[in-house]
């Protein structure tokens, strides 16, 4: 197989591992996907997906929301290939557990249950996000959101696919469980406020300016606008929000 950015590199570079090693699972976000590419995803032969979101209130979630693929050699192929996957594809894990199994774990890191604050909705798998989780070695839901899975491969837009690092090594008993935040980690894990709101103004209000860009591209660009906005010396909301828009505007443009 040539070598693709869909896929970790090491996979490429080693023999399909035998049927006693780890499977290899993809986690994909579906509402980041346009209508004929999760078609072609569902279509793919030699795939099988477990939603992590099932709440029969609200179906949408499961339709929308992200679900985990296990994959054959073939399929990882097909997939290879299907480059509109884009930001939607979030992570790649190895794991012995069953797959229905798996989903059920990874399932209350859905919600979180920040201190002081109501529940809320978390994408735990986004790399910025998951990264942290991961660091808390000590919280007591490490165990049970990390607990047998081999390796959780997170998406590096400098090195490609990353390693997250040492997991657990047992799987946790099946038991329930909620992922309890300070407010400060939880403050941590929603990123910069500036750019999250400035981000959202700016696609509500000039779409265009992030035509044909996946959602995760949008708030890196606004980002690196804000950073330059700083060190043009600009302090004032307004004309930092205003900097951001002619400059992704000018960017656009010199397209």
């Amino acid at each position: 197989m040539a070598e693709v950015a869909t896929i970790p590199v090491d996979w490429q570079r080693t023999p399909w591992p035998a049927d006693e090693a780890p499977k290899r699972l993809a986690l994909i976000e579906l509402g980041l996907l346009d209508p004929a590419a999760r078609t072609a995803l569902f279509e793919t032969s030699g795939i099988t997906a477990w939603p992590l979101l099932q709440d029969d209130r609200q179906p949408h979630l499961a339709a929308e929301g992200p679900c985990l693929f296990e994959v054959t050699l073939e399929s990882m192929a097909a997939l290879s290939a299907q480059h509109v996957l884009g930001c939607a594809l979030h992570a790649w894990i190895e794991s012995r557990m069953a797959t229905q199994r798996l989903a059920s774990q990874l399932a209350p890191a859905m919600v979180a249950y920040p201190a002081g604050e109501p529940p809320a909705l978390l994408r735990f798998y986004l790399p910025q996000v998951i990264r942290q989780l991961h660091a808390e070695t000590q919280a007591d839901w490490h165990h049970s959101l990390f607990g047998g899975i081999e390796q959780w491969w997170q998406r590096d837009d400098n090195r490609g696919w990353q390693p997250l690092g040492v997991m657990p090594e047992q799987a946790p008993q099946e038991s329930p469980w909620q992922l309890t935040l300070s407010a400060s980690l939880y403050q941590a894990l929603q990123g910069d406020p500036e750019v999250r709101t400035a981000t959202r103004v700016l696609t509500q209000q000039y779409p265009e300016l992030f035509a044909g860009m996946c959602s995760c591209a949008r708030s890196q660009r606004v980002e690196a606008a804000l950073s330059a906005a700083t060190e043009a010396g600009l302090v004032q909301p307004g004309e930092r929000l205003a900097y951001v828009y002619r400059r992704l505007l000018a960017e656009n443009q010199e397209r």
